[in-house]
């Protein structure tokens, strides 16, 4: 081979290795974006019993941030997106620490506490803690939302006034891997329009069966990694694993029914839930089709356009 073939031989591999890295390097930039972007979920949807007069309630969603100790300037950010919302009501669903023992890998209770008093809404800041809490000190965050103003609503339920000069209960459920069960559901007066708090969707066992508040819940990260955009469950890497381990026999009976919880609106057993895919990432701290959200959930008596939301009916093993 001539020293010009070998040279020409020489520059190709150059060209195809130089655009290998460039590929690689916007894979990076893509992967970075899509995990750390938020993004506005905006829905409509259908609340029992609201009266007319507060249709286009607008409830603001956060869960699962996982707030790390540098994360005061991400923490501002979010507030400044639930504040442009102009909400109603903001619900916040757990997670908002990473559960260890070493708080020096969490946000600071004081500048949590900063976070929540930055938060605006008409009727109020309403809260629920996660599983992460539990390994962090489950108390010592429950009163940094205190401190900043959220009601806690573990167990408990509450009655704000909205705009009809009608009721609206707010219900909030412990968290079910971490916390213990309630011995019965909070008091709710029948016929007043319910929004029901949690953070992992297996709560929803805890709600009576032909109850017909509204769930809102977290903590699946809409599984986080995902095959393609979109999709159902069957795109949740998450659920794949989980189905995985349901053939070798390593899902715990204790668990069962296993649901295969994953996002957006979903009927488990009549109870219609919304699942928000929230705004932090766990453990690999990725995100691929599945970029972490907050969300706004606006509520009507009788909306077509919500008559119209399909909810899927999650897989139990």
């Amino acid at each position: 081979m001539d020293k010009k073939a070998t040279s020409e031989t020489r520059r190709k591999r150059l060209i195809v290795r130089g655009a290998a890295a460039l590929l690689g390097l916007a894979a990076l930039i893509w992967l970075y974006v899509g995990s750390t972007r938020v993004i506005v979920n905006e829905r409509r949807v259908n609340l029992p019993h609201l009266d007319p007069a507060d249709d286009g309630l607008r409830v603001a969603v956060l869960s699962d941030p996982h707030f790390g100790p540098g994360d005061a300037g991400r923490a501002a950010m979010l507030a400044d997106k639930l504040n442009a919302m102009d909400p109603d009501l903001v619900m916040l669903l757990g997670d908002f620490v990473n559960g260890t023992p070493d708080r020096r890998r969490s946000l600071a209770p004081d500048e949590l506490a900063r976070f929540v008093a930055s938060l605006k809404s008409r009727y109020g800041v309403f809260a629920v803690t996660g599983n992460h809490e539990l390994w962090y000190g489950r108390e010592a965050v429950a009163e940094a939302l205190r401190r900043g103003g959220a009601e806690v609503l573990n167990g408990r339920s509450v009655k704000i006034v909205t705009r009809s000069g009608k009721a609206l209960q707010i219900v909030g459920l412990p968290d079910f891997t971490t916390e213990d069960p309630p011995d019965k559901f909070p008091a709710v007066d029948p016929g007043v329009p319910t929004l029901i708090l949690m953070h992992d969707p297996n709560s929803a066992r805890f709600v009576p069966e032909g109850f017909d508040g509204f769930i809102i819940a977290g903590h699946t990260h809409g599984g986080q990694l995902r095959l393609y955009p979109g999709g159902g469950d069957r795109a949740s890497l998450r659920l794949a694993a989980s189905r995985v381990k349901n053939k070798l026999g390593l899902l715990p009976d204790a668990m069962r029914p296993y649901i295969l919880f994953d996002r957006g609106f979903t009927n488990w057993r009549g109870r219609k839930l919304f699942i928000t895919v929230g705004a932090g990432s766990a453990q690999l701290g990725v995100r691929i089709f599945c970029p972490p959200e907050v969300a706004l959930l606006k509520f009507y008596s009788a909306d077509p356009e919500a008559a119209r939301n399909v909810y899927m009916t999650p897989e139990e093993l």
